[in-house]
This record gives structure tokens, C-alpha cells and sequence, in this order.
């Protein structure tokens, strides 16, 4: 039997991960909650000089929720998994010592933040065509520059520079909504066909065993547009960057240092990608409604969703196939049409 704790919410935090949460919840979520209720702990401390538990009180727990969200500046959804974790752990300790708390448990009743409306990010149809005509010129944009350089024609791409993969990119996720990881995981053989003479001829191509989110599976289907970039990307590029061993569909610019071992991109590169282009693009954008940055590859998931929502007449059992989302919030979330869309339907009411 544990011995009696002192008066202090380090010592009952420390317990209370010991007992409940370790080997309970998965080791990031874990170390998640420890961090949540560190902070508060630490809020606590410098509020008062001390972490007596028994002088916690319901004020105390209100303060700490709007100093999270007026001086930290978190998402009021980041709040609101800080006070779940504290109101599990004051739940927790109020069951164990029902007068641990000099006025009963300091986190009943407080109510989550709202959470602002599920709007999502789209591009409308005019930068869907400014984003395609600068992806058909990135050749360009990956060009090596200088003096000494000017003066070849047509002056080379830069040694790790990867247009016609990173053009390839653009046009998969516009025309399949996949997630970031989903796109880094995909191999050569999930495509079909998976030759460039193949993809330039059919009329019909798509990926197969996409790996979804809860172990899903499902397939996709390509656009014109993303069958002729990958016909490209694998002609001009991929075979520079693959081995005999090779597998996955994206492969990292041979020669790079922070290469995998088996050369397949990084999520978080996917976004560096992007977010490069999304600075490109914008660069030759004066009107500054028709820019796009920060792009994310987000983005261009809920612009594929919402496209697809206004061709199926936002037929719900279509979108949770072609997206792998069985959450109907989120659903919701893709087929209700971004902001300037919106404000376009009544501007001749």
C-alpha cells in the first residue's frame, strides 16, 4: 500500500500517472497528459509560492483556462484538452481523498471553450488554375542562377531540385484529397498503371491499397492531369533517385544528407514542398484574393473533398470512400464551401 501523500499536487500528479495512466493510455498520450498537468502545476506554483492540493480551488482552474488562451494563445481546442486532463486528474483525486480539496473538486462544471466553426480551407476554382499553370513552369523556379550560369541555355536545374516530382505531388493531391502520410507511403506497384507509356495512353488510372487512418484501405482515382504529371515524373526524375530496391512512389533527391534509407519522402517534406510553391505562386499574384499561402497539403485535401462534394450532389457514402473519413463532422466539415464561396451564392439575392 502507498504510503500518505503530502499536500502537494506534484506528489498527487506523480501518483496519479503512476496508477491511472501509465500502462493505461498509449505512451504519447501519457507523456501528453504529464505535460498538461505540469503546466498547471507550474501556473499554480508561481500564482501562489506553493502546490498545496487543498488550497486549489474552481477560481484557480478558470484562471488557468484563460491564461492558456489569452497569454498563450492556444487553440481553444488545445485548451480544452489541457482542462480534460486536469479535470480526469481532480475526478481522479477527489475519488481517492473526498476532502483532499478544501471546496470539492476545483475542475467540476467548467465549461470547454467553443470551438470556432469548421470552415474549411479550399482553393476556389481561379487558384486551382494558377496553381496548376505555375507547377506546368517549375522547371523554371528550380533553375541554378549567376552569372557564370546565365549564359547556358536553357540554364540547369539545381543538383537536388525535383520539379516534375514536386509538380507530380500537386496534381495527386488535387485529384485524391490524400492525406500528407498517406502520400509519403505509397509505392510504385499501388499505382495503376505504373509505367509512363501506360499512364499517358489510359483513360482511367488510379492508386490502390491507399493505408488510411484506423487500418483503412481504400482506392483512388487520377485525374488527366495527375496521370500525365506522373507520366512525366517518372520519365525525367524517378529513375535518378531510385535503386534497384526502391519502392515508394516519391523518392528523395539522391545525394541528400537527411535522406532515408530507403529514399521516401518525409511528411514534414511534403509541407516544405508546398509551402515553397505556395510562395512561388503568390509571388506573381498583385491580387492579393487569389493567393494561397501558407499552402498546405490540407488544403488541397479540402479542395479535392469539396470539389467532389459538388459533383456527387455531397453524397455522403462517395465522400467517406474516397477520403477515408467515417467522422460525419468532418464530413460536414468538407462539403460546407469555404468563406469567399459562400459569399458569392447571395451576392445577387
Amino acid at each position: 500500500m502507498d504510503p500518505p501523500l503530502p499536500d502537494e499536487l506534484s506528489a498527487w500528479c506523480e501518483r496519479y500517472l503512476r496508477l491511472a495512466v501509465a500502462g493505461v493510455r498509449s505512451p504519447a498520450v501519457a507523456a501528453k497528459i504529464a505535460l498538461h498537468l505540469q503546466r498547471f502545476t507550474d501556473f499554480f506554483t508561481a500564482r501562489y509560492g506553493h502546490d498545496r492540493i487543498a488550497a486549489c480551488i474552481h477560481r484557480d482552474v478558470l484562471a488557468w483556462q484563460s491564461y492558456l488562451r489569452d497569454e498563450q494563445h492556444f487553440a481553444p481546442a488545445t485548451v480544452n484538452n489541457h482542462l480534460a486532463a486536469l479535470s480526469a486528474f481532480t475526478t481522479w483525486v477527489h475519488a481517492q481523498d473526498p476532502r483532499r480539496f478544501a471546496r470539492g473538486d476545483p475542475a467540476k462544471g467548467i465549461p470547454e471553450l467553443g470551438l470556432p466553426p469548421l470552415e474549411p480551407r479550399a482553393l476556389d476554382i481561379d487558384q486551382i488554375r494558377s496553381l496548376k499553370n505555375l507547377c506546368d513552369r517549375l522547371e523554371r523556379f528550380h533553375q541554378r542562377t549567376g552569372r557564370r550560369i546565365a549564359t547556358t541555355t536553357p540554364p540547369p536545374i539545381r543538383a537536388t531540385g525535383r520539379p516534375w516530382r514536386d509538380r507530380a505531388i500537386v496534381f495527386v493531391l488535387l485529384s485524391t484529397g490524400l492525406r500528407r502520410e498517406e502520400l509519403v507511403r505509397l509505392n510504385l506497384d499501388q499505382l495503376e498503371p505504373n509505367t509512363s507509356d501506360a499512364l499517358r495512353a489510359a483513360r482511367r488510372a488510379r492508386l490502390t491499397r491507399v493505408r488510411g487512418k484506423g487500418q483503412t484501405e481504400r482506392r483512388v482515382f487520377l485525374s488527366a492531369d495527375a496521370r500525365a504529371a506522373l507520366a512525366d515524373y517518372l520519365d525525367r526524375e524517378r529513375g535518378r533517385d531510385a535503386d534497384e530496391t526502391a519502392k515508394a512512389l516519391f523518392l528523395s533527391a539522391a545525394g541528400l544528407p537527411a535522406r532515408a534509407a530507403d529514399g521516401r519522402l518525409s511528411p514534414r517534406a511534403i509541407n516544405l514542398i508546398l509551402e515553397q510553391i505556395g510562395r512561388w505562386h503568390d509571388a506573381e499574384m498583385r491580387d492579393p484574393a487569389r493567393q494561397i499561402s501558407p499552402l498546405r497539403p490540407h488544403d488541397l485535401r479540402h479542395t479535392f473533398a469539396f470539389q467532389l462534394a459538388r459533383a456527387t450532389g455531397a453524397d455522403a457514402y462517395e465522400l467517406e470512400r474516397r477520403l477515408g473519413h467515417r467522422s460525419q463532422r468532418y464530413i460536414q466539415r468538407y462539403t460546407n464551401p469555404p468563406e469567399p464561396i459562400a459569399a458569392g451564392y447571395i451576392e445577387g439575392f
